[in-house]
Formats: structure tokens, C-alpha cells, sequence
């Protein structure tokens, strides 16, 4: 499969709303969109959109995943999401192919990092198979209560 980086559009930020993954990877679930402007999450507010979402697209112009880049004095924080359907097929690579060459592209040589719950091994070898390097597990406190996470740093 072919995918490329396109600007996050409202409409794709609804359709990931709508994405509902199942057992433990049901956390990842976002809260509908109505809930998400009223509590202004990010992927709501159209400037953050531009600036710091990128939609990941399919050759049939299908949303297939996001990422997020969060830029701070010491490194630029990355998330991502994969449409729960693609889940298990691969795609985590191609998809932390595209985040590495856009991380480099808009924040040249600065440290990337990106944090994961500890439980989603599955994200976590995947991370690794792109660079990745565990580098701190922590507690922190989510707006559905405490968790354990893990700091991952790209290694170039």
C-alpha cells in the first residue's frame, strides 16, 4: 500500500473520532467530536491542526492514520494513531518511515520523541524496528486516570 502525508482536515479529524478499537487497545478510543470541541483538544482547533497534525492518506484518498508533532525547546514529541481496521498489517512501518522524513523535513536534527503506554507491545516493537530506543518508563496521569508509559528516543 501506498501512503502519503496530507494536511488533517476537519472531516478527517471526525472520522478518526468515529475509529473504535477493541479490548485493551479501547483506550485509544477518542470521545466524540461534539465532547472533543467542548473540551478543545487539539486535533479541534484548526490552527493546531495545520501546524502540528498530518493526515496519513492511501492511494484511494482514505484516511489510514495521523501523526502528531509536538515541538519544545529540547525535542519534538510525536504521536500517531492507525485506523484500527489497518492495525496488524504492517503499515507501522511504512508509517514510521513517513514520520521520520517529516520530523526531519519541518524540525531538521532535533531529538525526537515519542511516549507509549507500557501494555502496547505491539506499538513498541514497531518503534523499535524504526529506530526507536527505550529511554524512560514512568507514571502519569490521563484524563481517564493513572497509567504506566514509555519514553522512546529516535536514535539516527
Amino acid at each position: 500500500m501506498n501512503l502519503k502525508l496530507e494536511i488533517l482536515t476537519e472531516d478527517h479529524a471526525k472520522q478518526i473520532c468515529c475509529w473504535k478499537y477493541e479490548e485493551i487497545y479501547s483506550i485509544y478510543n477518542f470521545p466524540d467530536w461534539d465532547t472533543l470541541k467542548q473540551q478543545r483538544w487539539g486535533i479541534t482547533i484548526e490552527e493546531k491542526r495545520k501546524n502540528e497534525f498530518t493526515a496519513v492518506i492511501d492511494e484511494s484518498n482514505n484516511l489510514c492514520g495521523y501523526i502528531r508533532f509536538v515541538e519544545n525547546k529540547d525535542f519534538v514529541l510525536v504521536g500517531l494513531g492507525l485506523k484500527p481496521s489497518l492495525c496488524g498489517q504492517g503499515l507501522g512501518n511504512i508509517i514510521m518511515e513517513l514520520l521520520k522524513n517529516e520530523c526531519k523535513k519541518r524540525h531538521g536534527s532535533k531529538k525526537v520523541a515519542l511516549e507509549v503506554r507500557s501494555f502496547n507491545k505491539r506499538a513498541i516493537k514497531c518503534y523499535e524496528k524504526a529506530g526507536f530506543e527505550i529511554t524512560d518508563v514512568y507514571q502519569k496521569d490521563t484524563l481517564i486516570g493513572s497509567d504506566e508509559f514509555v519514553m522512546m528516543e529516535y536514535k539516527c
